[in-house]
């Protein structure tokens, strides 16, 4: 409704109003609209007080309506009941959809974790948050993963190293996370919900005993004390740079379990933070957590973090293909030690006849996950990309470098595998893949083979 128009109606709604009621109050009101831009809520609002008015027994005693006061009310009394209903009716059947979590399996898979004996996953949907699915698996027949139960959160969703506690998207207005109890595999059962604050959430984690959890959202990141799960405490509230709004990784694509990580002892997180940036904080008193320092990377956004097993190294994926080893314990403190350009453009041009010498940016929505053997000799980083170009193929390509004690990396060697799939993810020791399919909620898992061993070089 145009301004001129509502002011129009509104000055005619007050000449409805009872005589009475206007020698007092009209010119004030009529004052009023001349200070201020009627719009269609002030209609709405004189036509209701005209309404009351009239319908009010001091003036209903004292005052005869005329047929065509009658009239003009009857219209306003319409109007005011038939445009919300308008408004609101259509809403209804929505409102009920969404009040209600309402299993759906049509959506990819955008996170995936494994627990620690690598018996059981957990996969979680995206989609919307009433129809946002995890799905917990019995892995240990790789070759026929089978679906032990679906039930409600979507990504980001991460499992408890013992497998018996599952943290999801919770459903729900604000940015929460769920806690849920899945030591009945075939039955699970929410414990609790822990609330962020705003904005969405991006990553989970747990600590390696299982009793911190880390949730990251687009406003901050959070601690939580887990040991008794159905009665979670908050241990504190970390002052971290928030995501900026047009990062593409780790939002909105492939949120990933990645891209917020412990050391093995579980006195350091990593975490994606601001623009090209990684935070490490000192969590030996978890409620006293400070940061250590703000690692920078190539101006570039991060999608994937590891920790070496000694937790003397972090390697780093940026989205457009550059991997990053940082040194994080040691006198000097926490440096950039080693990078890697390109193995996005790599995976897109195999043998490098066509790639461009520089990262490519060509906008490939391409899903990192990264993870060194357990003997920290070795660093592997899947990348998963649909292609529209050079060809229509979709590929998983797994990069494993050999890693010096300072973390050089040498030795490259390149595995291919075609496949259609959405979030790659690396069990924990690397030699298992697990990649999220595109449509239906499943799950695939391919192994790859022992690195051959080498003698370690450096310090």
């Amino acid at each position: 409704m145009k301004p001129a128009l509502a002011d129009r109606l509104s000055r005619a709604v007050v000449g409805c109003y009872p005589r009475r009621w206007k020698q007092r109050y009209a010119a004030e009101l009529l004052d009023v609209l001349d200070q201020h831009q009627a719009g269609p809520r002030t209609v709405l609002s004189l036509a209701g007080g005209a309404l009351g008015t009239h319908l009010d027994p001091d003036y209903r005693m004292q005052i005869r309506l005329s047929r065509d006061a009658r009239i003009y009310i009857a219209i306003f009394a319409a109007i005011i009941v038939g445009v919300p209903a308008l408004v609101i009716l259509p809403m209804i059947p929505r409102a009920i959809r969404e009040s209600r979590w309402q299993p759906s399996s049509s959506d990819s898979v955008a996170a995936i974790a494994f627990s620690r004996d690598q018996r059981i996953l957990v996969s979680a949907t995206g989609g919307p948050p009433w129809e946002a699915t995890s799905t917990l698996w019995d892995i240990t027949g790789q070759a026929r993963p089978r679906r032990l139960s679906v039930f409600e959160g979507g990504s980001p969703a991460t499992i408890s190293p013992d497998g018996a506690t599952v943290a999801a998207n919770a459903f729900g207005g604000r940015a929460q996370a769920a806690l849920w109890n899945v030591t009945r595999p075939r039955h699970p059962a929410r414990l609790a919900v822990l609330s962020v604050g705003s904005g969405a959430l991006w990553g989970e984690a747990f600590s390696p005993d299982g009793r911190i959890l880390a949730v990251a959202s687009t406003s901050g990141l959070v601690l939580w004390d887990v040991a008794d799960p159905a009665r979670p405490r908050l241990l504190r509230r970390l002052a971290v740079a928030p995501l900026v709004p047009d990062n593409p990784g780790p939002l909105p694509f492939g949120v990933g379990q990645g891209d917020l990580v412990f050391s093995p002892d579980g006195r350091m997180l990593a975490s994606v933070s601001g623009r090209g940036q990684v935070t490490l904080w000192n969590l030996a008193r978890p409620d006293r957590a400070t940061r250590i320092a703000t690692l920078a990377g190539p101006r570039d956004y991060f999608a994937a973090l590891a920790f070496s097993p000694r937790g003397n190294l972090l390697a780093g994926v940026t989205y457009h293909g550059s991997v990053l080893v940082f040194r994080v314990t040691g006198p000097a403190g926490p440096g950039l030690v080693t990078t890697r350009p390109g193995i996005l453009a790599s995976a897109r041009f195999p043998g490098g006849g066509r790639a461009p010498a520089s990262p490519c940016g060509c906008g490939a929505d391409a899903a990192y996950a990264a993870a060194f053997t357990p003997d920290g000799r070795a660093l592997r980083v899947v990348i998963a990309r649909p292609e529209t170009w050079p060809s229509t193929a979709a590929r998983d390509t797994v990069f494993a470098w050999q890693v010096t004690g300072s973390g050089g990396l040498s030795g490259l060697t390149t595995i291919f595998r075609d496949v259609s799939d959405a979030q790659p993810v690396l069990a924990p020791g690397g030699r298992i893949v697990a990649d999220g399919s595109l449509t239906g909620g499943e799950v695939h898992l391919w192994p790859l083979p022992r690195p051959r061993p080498t003698a370690r070089t450096g310090p």
